[in-house]
Formats: C-alpha cells, sequence, structure tokens
C-alpha cells in the first residue's frame, strides 16, 4: 500500500477490520471469505505527527508496524546515485549494448542536486536525458532538472548542492 498516510479514515477502519478478522465479505455477498495476507506499506510522512492531528488511526498504525524499515533519502545518499542511476537507465534501454554511460560532468550534476522528489525525479531526468543523449554519452548538459517545484515549495539543495553552490560561488 503506497503512501498509507493519504488513505482516508472511513478506508482506514474498513482496513483493520480486513487485518483483524482475516476476512473479505464480497460486494452482494453475506459471507465472508478468510483471507492470508502479508502488507507492505509505505509513507513518507511522519506518522506519530499524523496520528496526533487525527489524520491516521492509532490502532491501524500498530497493526501495520510489524516491522518498521526506516531509509533515507536520495540527498542523504549520494554515493548510491551512480549505481540507482545506471539500474534506472537499464530499464529504460531496449538493447544492454546502446546502455549509454554518465560522464563526470553528469555525475557531478546529479550528485549536486538536492533530489526532493527523490528516485522517482531521478528517473524523470534520466528518461529526459537518454530523450537528449548523443553517441552513448550522458553529460550534464543532458542533465536538466527541474527547478520550479523546488523554488516554489522552498526545498533545499541537500548537503551536496550547497557546497556546490558554495565552491561556484568561492
Amino acid at each position: 500500500l503506497d503512501e498509507i498516510s493519504e488513505m482516508p479514515m472511513a478506508l482506514q477502519a474498513k482496513l483493520l477490520r480486513v487485518l483483524q478478522e482475516r476476512a473479505v465479505t464480497p460486494i452482494g455477498s453475506q459471507t465472508d471469505i478468510p483471507i492470508d495476507v502479508r502488507v507492505v506499506a509505505t509513507t513518507n510522512r511522519n506518522m506519530a505527527e499524523e496520528i496526533r492531528n487525527g489524520n491516521f488511526r492509532e490502532d491501524l498504525y500498530y497493526r501495520l508496524n510489524v516491522f518498521p524499515l526506516n531509509t533515507v533519502s536520495l540527498c542523504e545518499r549520494d554515493d548510491d546515485i551512480v549505481p540507482i542511476a545506471t539500474f534506472l537507465l537499464g530499464r529504460h534501454v531496449k538493447v544492454v549494448t546502446d546502455m549509454p554511460w554518465l560522464d563526470d560532468s553528469a555525475i557531478t550534476a546529479l550528485k549536486a542536486h538536492g533530489w526532493p522528489g527523490n528516485v522517482r525525479e531521478l528517473e524523470n531526468v534520466l528518461q529526459r536525458a537518454l530523450v537528449l543523449s548523443q553517441n552513448g554519452v550522458i553529460t550534464s548538459n543532458e542533465i536538466l532538472i527541474d527547478n520550479v517545484l523546488q523554488d516554489t515549495l522552498g526545498a533545499t539543495a541537500g548537503l551536496n548542492g550547497m557546497f556546490a553552490q558554495a565552491t561556484a560561488s568561492a
């Protein structure tokens, strides 16, 4: 369940019932059907705050929070950007022999960005770069990063972005 924190309260109550009873009732039926499921749920919000604000049921939170995995955002893992970028490029190239490579300027540009959109934003930037790239090489010229949301929301550039800005202005 992607972005569980955005689920409406009425649906949260129904999901909790399904998880507690381990059964579902099909529409138009009077009979429950037993189920055996495991749920993987994700969110990018602070769930304690969502519960405090009345946006998420505490009982559902404890039902789902069996084995929490907390990950850090992409801007805090700049060593992972190149391997993730390589993987994402591979997903969008039909023939492995046509796989483009990222030159040093492209890698520098990717590491300097704060990635408020996380891996989804990285994937979009790389898809754009694939369309623009020539001769199997992606350079910083093809790394077109949309800063509209970042400027609008006042998002930070992350440590790498701030370092790049400070270096450029020095």
